[in-house]
């Protein structure tokens, strides 16, 4: 046996140890978590007041200002807070957004002082950056004097892009990261606590929170597997991966479209993927049903290369007309409402998201990331697209509708 192969089985082994721990969890409970179940994990207004809360040396937590020092100790910001004097809101109205974008908006999070010192926080969980967003905060910060600076909250503490930030910033932020900074800050939160109190396991649910929207393995786990694939017998296999990730990637997706159609074909739709989907732009799958209409179809695809922002929705197909009007819309089945139906999208459109189907309350919609190659493992996309997408479309004989017009 070659030692990719020992690798794969060693790490296969740690894999079904988290996996019959996970099972053993949920059966005694101990998954149970509050964030999760009322579906606000991905929620970025709650994780800004989660935080905001917690900062907050008056808050309700009772812990004063030590919080505040802890997460202020992440990182040299170069100047200190006035503890007794700070004030904190979440989503602070700065104004109207100006046409040159250049000022107005709402902050996530702002901390001040007397002392004119200022923490300018923008979290970001799934949701997409905004036009010249971290400007506009710069900007507002210039013109009240402050010294201040803008930390960048992500969960994979990713950079901005130039459409938040401007080209060439004349100031200066910091990136923090869910996994490298608050879960190790609510760690040290936790040790000023009683485990007992209701505090330590508010803060301890809202660390297992992140942790399973980062999809984080358990501790010993993770370390278990890094031993391994940092052994020296084994680092050239784990690197050969590393070079090949993009390529083990395409070959999911290639055999996902596989199972896809497959099953779209026994439920009755006749199916055509475009040449190099998931690698081009504009390259779609498409699903018909052409006993019920020779002119509208689902598709499935991107606008941008590498499955980026993946979607779907029903339109017509190419070289065809439609005579609908927008008074026809109110007749249509509005089957996606994340976006509102128009003239050529009759039955709205969505944006992958997650299982829930909520906006920003996943990435499916990025189909090389890790989350969503994994939900096509678990068949929990494809469960997904048969019961949103595929079943209403033909529970409610959408086709045949729109072939009215």
């Amino acid at each position: 046996m070659d030692y990719m192969q020992q690798l794969l089985q060693s790490i296969n082994g740690i894999l079904e140890k988290e996996k019959v721990e996970k099972e053993r969890c949920e059966r005694n409970g101990d998954s149970f978590n509050l964030f999760t179940s009322l579906n606000q994990n991905t929620s970025e207004l709650i994780h800004s007041r989660m935080i905001a809360e917690l900062l907050n040396p008056k808050g309700t937590h009772g812990k004063g200002s030590s919080f505040l020092k802890r997460f202020m100790s992440l990182y040299d910001f170069e100047f200190t807070l006035d503890v007794e004097s700070v004030s904190v809101f979440t989503e602070f109205d700065i104004g109207p957004i100006s046409k040159n974008f250049t000022s107005g908006g709402r902050i996530d999070i702002l901390i001040t002082d007397a002392n004119n010192h200022a923490l300018i926080i923008e979290n970001k969980i799934y949701a997409t950056d905004q036009r010249k967003q971290l400007l506009r905060y710069a900007n507002y910060a210039k013109c009240k004097k402050y010294d201040y600076r803008i930390v960048y909250l992500s969960l994979d503490c990713h950079e901005p892009s130039e459409f938040s930030t401007g080209k060439n910033p004349d100031y200066d932020y910091v990136m923090f990261s869910y996994e490298d900074d608050i879960i190790p800050w609510l760690d040290q939160c936790m040790k000023e606590c009683s485990s007992e109190g209701t505090l330590y396991s508010s803060l301890f649910q809202y660390s297992q929170c992140i942790k399973e929207l980062l999809n984080l393995m358990n501790e010993e786990n993770k370390k278990a597997i890094i031993e391994i694939a940092t052994n020296e017998k084994n680092i050239n296999s784990v690197l050969a991966l590393f070079k090949n990730e993009h390529s083990i990637k395409k070959r999911i997706i290639e055999d996902f479209v596989d199972t896809l159609c497959a099953k779209a074909k026994e439920m009755g739709f006749e199916t055509d993927v475009d040449e190099h989907f998931g690698e081009d732009a504009e390259r779609f799958i498409s699903f018909s049903i052409p006993t019920q209409s020779d002119k509208w179809a689902l598709f499935i695809g991107s606008d941008k290369k590498n499955a980026k922002d993946v979607y779907y929705g029903i339109y017509l197909m190419s070289d065809k007309k439609s005579k609908i009007k927008k008074v026809d819309l109110l007749n249509i089945p509005h089957l996606w409402n994340i976006f509102e139906q128009e003239k050529n999208c009759p039955c709205g459109w969505s944006f992958f998201w997650s299982r829930s189907g909520e906006r920003y309350s996943g990435n499916w919609f990025d189909w090389y990331s890790n989350e969503t190659i994994q939900a096509m493992i678990d068949g929990d996309l494809l469960n997904f697209i048969v019961n949103n997408i595929f079943i209403p479309i033909k529970e409610k004989n959408v086709f045949k509708i729109l072939n009215r017009y």
